[in-house]
Formats: C-alpha cells, structure tokens, sequence
C-alpha cells in the first residue's frame, strides 16, 4: 500500500511495482513485428517501426510530414482548442457526446470489458474505446493521444502531464479556482463565498449572492430593481394640466371654458388680455394655422388657411403649383410646398423619413411628437441626445466642439471639417473636388431637354397649345390633341416615370425618376412609428406599441 503500482501491463491490478526484467518472473512480452517494441506499446503491430527520428516510439512505419506549425490540442484528445470544449480535459471517447472534447460520464448497467483493453467497464473511461498503452494514462482505458515523439508523464496523478503542469510533483486540489496550472491552491473555495461567479476580490457583497436581473449585475450584489422606474415629469405650478414649458400664466390655472384653452390662462372670451400664439405674426393663430411659421399674404386667395399663397397666374409670372414660390424660384413648380417646417423655401413636397410630413419645430433632426422640447434645439452633447431639450449639463464627452462625441471622435481634439468626406470620423479631412454640371441636351434649342422633347428636331412654337411637348402645334379639332397619363400625378408622365404608380417624392434626391426616394440627411431623424414613445431605433417592435404592463417597458414590444 505504500509502494506504487508502476502500470507496464504485467500484475497491474496487484498495486506493486512489478520488475518484468527479472530473470525470475519468467515472462517476456510478445514482439510480433520483430521491431524491439512490445506488443503492449506497438500501435502497428504487424508493421515494424522505421526508425528515422519521427515518431519511433509508436511502432509504425511513418514518414515525416512537411515542417508546419502544429494546431494546439492542450489536453491531447484530438480536438483542437479552437473547437474543444473542453481545452484542458481529454474526451474520453465513451460514444456518449464524443465529439464535443469533454470527458463525459455514462453509467452502465452491466459489468464487462467491451473493449477488451483489460480495463473493466465499471472503471473504463472510454468502454468502447481500447487503452493505446502510451504510457499516459494507461489506467482510464481511454486511447490517448500524444504528439510528442517521447511518452508524456504525469507524476503527481493529477491529470495534468507534467509539460503543462506548474507544479508536476505536486496533485492539483481541483477546487475550481485556477484548476488548470496543476499546482495545489490554498485558498480553496474562499475565493467567490458566495458562489455566484463574481470572486471575492470584486465581489462588493462576497457573502451575498448576485441577483442577475441586468442591474448592475457586475458587483456582486443581490440588487432589488422595481419595475415602475420614476419617469421625470414637467413641472406644473398652477396644477393645471398644462405644463409650464407650455404654459402662459405659470401662477393661474387654466379655466377651459372653450377659449384659448391651451395657453393655460383663465380666459375668458371678450375679456381677456391674454395674447394668443401666432408665431408668424400674420393675425392667423397657430392653433389653426397650417403654416404658422410662414405669414399669410392675404391675396384674395386661400386667406384663412395662414399659408402664402399665390392665384394661378397666367403670362410671364407664373405658380403653377399655387404654393406661394414662383415658378421661377420654384424648384417643384408643379408639386406644391407642404410647408411642414422643413425646407419650405424649396417648392417642393418634402416628406421626412417614413413619408410623413412631420414637423421638427426647432429643427434638431427630433420630430415633434417625439421632443420633449419642440421649441429648444437638442444641443448634443451626449447627454441624453434624444430627449430633444438643450440639456444644461457642461459636457466632457466633445472635447473639439465638432459634434462628434470622444467616445467616436477619432481626432476628439481636432474638429471635423464636415465636407461630405468621412464627416462621422471627427477628422478635418482635406479633399479636393472637380465638380461638372450635367446639362441634358436639347437638340432643337426650344427649352425643352431632348427627353422631354416629342419633336427633338422641330423647335415648339409656343402658341399656348400643347406648349410642353416640343412640338410646334397648331391647335385644332380636339381629336388632335395628345392623351397625356401621369396616374400618380407627380409632375411625370408615365412614359419617362420609373415609378408610375408611387409618385415622386420631391426631397432633392433623385427626383428626377418619379420614384418615392428617402435621403441619407432623412436618414438622421428620430422616428417613432408605432408612437409608444420609444424611437424606432430603440424599439425592438417599432410597429407595434408597448403596452406598459410594468413587464420589461423600455423594449417597445407589448409582453
């Protein structure tokens, strides 16, 4: 009992170190190819061993492979690390999950030796796989692989072999703290007390486990996070309902008596003295103007809609699109401006991300319904950017005022140029530019681009009749005159539109295709499609609203 078994296949389950080599035992292990390498370690047992310094102790013919950089197998199962689950313990190969590099158990309910290697299957890690008998490990029954050209050792029996085992005299303690170096640690499960993975060390609560509810779930901490988070309210002084962001008299409740109910003021009609809001000074309050920011010119046409409208003219000056721009100032001269607070100075029908036409009152790329401050631009400092409020927090996070925050600014002391060239890197990029205009040709010089021209060699006469086809018409019995179909009626006739049946967007961006377009500068407002309150690109179900039932309401998605 106090003398080791030396395990060389001759009396092994005695426990004594048995000597072979004495003439007295009288036993002499097979050789059957004749190479002077036992049968119990010869791998190729009909085939002698070459001996050319590759792999001579494995008694196989081999011929040495093309020097290449051997693939790390830490536990020398046969699976890589890369793909081994289990880098630093050997798969056992017991046909239960072999193929993941773990050494898994599997009970068995018969004793036997299925694989007929010597070793019992009560005690055979490996029952269907024979022992190799290399020398390592030839007690698990398991057909161990080594890939160095000498049998590998594992003094300590602690089954890590002692070119990988920092203290190869010494038996890992095997409790689960730095398992893998082979030496025995001493300060045993002290390490994490509270065994939820987080050691002691770094553990602020070593004795209390860590709750994992994604709070704070790094500190070790059973923390406690009540679902119904505080949400910051606008103050309101006077009670009123109106908050006094909105609100005109701060100390003075609203009375909603139908009049200016929306100023937060008692009001009452005929007596008050409280200034209504018409932010385009053009007598038309903003409560039903549809172009409060834009005065009415009072032409006699469209007057209480509080837009700058113009009649359709006739001779030199003209507005086609009745929108108020000239058509000569008009780059949309048949499309009329929405007058939605963005580019209204255009002519054209612009349309903001998702094709709606939505107001951004202070024009900070945050769509009204969504700023908590509609009249304050967001000044973007990475303090909550997308509340849509100029936050009064001094910040540190853009230290070259550029507009690229340090956590992103590649150059966080140097400003960006923004010159359309890598404008989201924070650099001040230099880039030369050759722009060319491209004219479309107009062969017969009547105004009208060849594209566009039904007659490209015979000039249009201009005669008020069929003036934009190109063609010099003389007008006459109306079975001469042209069908012209625009069925989505955005300017384009079907015959040169791409998109007939979708019109044409009008946001500068190729509106030259009649096809509804999305430009990249849209790209950069904040929507909320279902309008749950969450944008879109925080929202994990942006079509469809968050019921707010205290279950996870910060995801958009209705639990």
């Amino acid at each position: 009992p106090t003398v080791r078994e030396n395990y060389n296949l001759f009396n092994d389950a005695d426990g004594c170190p048995d000597d072979v080599t004495n003439p007295t035992s009288e036993f002499t292990f097979p050789d059957t190819d004749g190479d002077n390498i036992e049968d119990r370690w010869d791998s190729c047992v009909d085939e002698p061993e070459n001996f050319n310094n590759y792999l001579d102790w494995d008694g196989c013919a081999d011929v040495r492979p093309p020097d290449h950089t051997p693939i790390p197998d830490t536990d020398y199962d046969g699976f890589a690390d890369d793909v081994d689950m289990c880098p630093d313990r050997r798969e056992n190969f017991n046909k239960f999950e072999d193929t993941d590099g773990c050494p898994d158990k599997l009970d068995l309910p018969f004793v036997g030796d299925q694989d007929n290697d010597g070793i019992l299957d009560n005690v055979d890690a490996c029952v269907y796989m024979r022992e190799v008998y290399n020398m390592f490990e030839d007690t698990d029954g398991c057909p161990d692989m080594i890939t160095q050209e000498a049998s590998t050792s594992d003094t300590d029996n602690d089954g890590l072999i002692d070119s990988i085992d920092l203290c190869p005299s010494q038996p890992e303690t095997e409790n689960d703290y730095q398992d893998g170096d082979g030496c025995p640690d001493t300060n045993d499960n002290s390490h994490d007390s509270d065994r939820d993975g987080i050691i002691d060390m770094h553990d602020s609560c070593p004795t209390q486990p860590e709750s994992y509810n994604r709070y704070q779930d790094t500190d070790g901490c059973p923390d406690s996070v009540d679902t119904s988070r505080e949400v910051f309210l606008f103050p309101d002084t006077d009670g009123d309902g109106i908050e006094d962001r909105w609100d005109s008299c701060l100390d003075e409740a609203e009375n909603y008596n139908n009049y200016l109910d929306w100023d937060g003021c008692p009001d009452e009609e005929g007596t008050s003295t409280a200034q209504p809001l018409d932010s385009d000074y053009d007598g038309i309050y903003d409560s039903v103007d549809q172009c409060p920011d834009s005065a009415e010119r009072y032409n006699d046409y469209l007057d209480t809609d509080g837009c700058p409208d113009l009649p359709p003219l006739r001779g030199p000056v003209l507005d086609s699109d009745s929108d108020g721009i000239l058509d000569t100032a008009d780059e949309c001269p048949n499309a009329p401006e929405t007058y939605n607070r963005y580019m209204d100075s255009d002519g054209c029908p612009d349309w903001l991300a998702n094709f709606r036409s939505t107001a951004d009152s202070d024009s900070d790329g945050i769509i009204d319904i969504l700023d908590l401050c509609p009249s304050q631009s967001e000044n973007f400092n990475g303090i909550q950017d997308t509340d849509g409020c100029p936050d009064d927090y001094p910040s540190t996070f853009d230290s070259d005022s550029d507009g690229v925050s340090n956590e992103h600014d590649l150059c966080p002391h140097m400003p960006e140029t923004y010159n359309r060239y890598q404008d989201t890197d924070g650099c001040p990029d230099t880039v030369e530019f050759t722009w060319t205009s491209f004219t479309f040709p107009d062969a017969d010089g009547d105004g009208i681009d060849d594209r566009w021209d039904a007659c490209v060699d015979e000039a249009e006469n201009y005669n008020g009749y069929l003036d934009w086809d190109g063609c010099p018409d003389v007008r006459a019995a109306g079975s001469t005159s042209l069908t012209i179909v625009d069925t989505d009626n955005d300017g384009y006739v079907d015959v040169v539109d791409l998109c007939p049946l979708h019109p044409e967007t009008w946001n500068k961006y190729n509106d030259l295709d009649g096809c509804p377009d999305v430009t990249p500068e849209q790209a950069r407002f904040i929507h909320d499609a279902d309008l749950d309150g969450i944008i879109d690109n925080d929202d994990q179900c942006p079509n469809i609203p968050e019921d707010y039932n205290g279950i996870e309401d910060d995801d958009g998605c209705p639990e």
